[in-house]
């Protein structure tokens, strides 16, 4: 299972789901696209994910969380080897179009031998999913709060485009 948002290949950070990251740092809402200027020497904060963007992790967290869930409720997990499972999860999320085909190779390439590891493997990306889900439905919310927002239905033969430009937002951004 790859993590939360890891669909374009590699991890990558997670979003602050602090409430200073949310609000861009000085405690007054971020305008749409995140332009409000950050405390000198402090991290730009990333700009707001569209109504799309969002639709579209929401999307991912989703199927990355029921196949999560399915293994997480195997009998057998904690005691047997579970990889072969874990590869046709993967493998799903491939075929649906929410992994990338090298994203998943890197992601089962970290999958642990030993079963009681594969447990705690799962459940940690159980839980960055979570988190994932809840920072960027939290930072959309924040940053446009009681303003018009394009609700354009998000096409799901389009969801690697919409990753992608959520990647973009979240990508490591220079010191303003």
């Amino acid at each position: 299972m790859a993590n939360a948002l890891s669909a374009q290949g590699g991890p990558p950070p997670a979003p602050n789901p602090q409430p200073s990251a949310i609000m861009g740092g000085q405690g007054a809402p971020m305008a749409p696209g995140g332009s409000q200027a950050a405390p000198q020497g402090a991290p730009m904060p990333p700009p707001a994910p569209s109504h799309q963007q969002t639709v579209a992790a929401l999307r991912h967290f989703d199927a990355i969380e029921k196949e999560l869930s399915g293994l997480l409720a195997d009998p057998d997990l904690g005691k047997s080897d579970l990889k072969s499972k874990i590869i046709d999860g993967t493998t799903k999320l491939v075929a649906n179009g929410i992994l990338t085909a090298s994203a998943a190779v890197t992601e089962l390439g970290t999958v642990p031998e030993r079963p009681f590891e594969q447990k705690k493997w799962l459940e940690n990306h159980f839980v960055q999913t979570l988190q994932a889900a809840n920072a960027v439905l939290g930072h959309h919310a924040a940053a446009f709060a009681g303003q018009q927002v394009d609700t354009t239905p998000a096409n799901p033969d389009d969801h690697q485009q919409h990753m992608a430009g959520l990647m973009s937002n979240y990508a490591r951004r220079p010191n303003g």
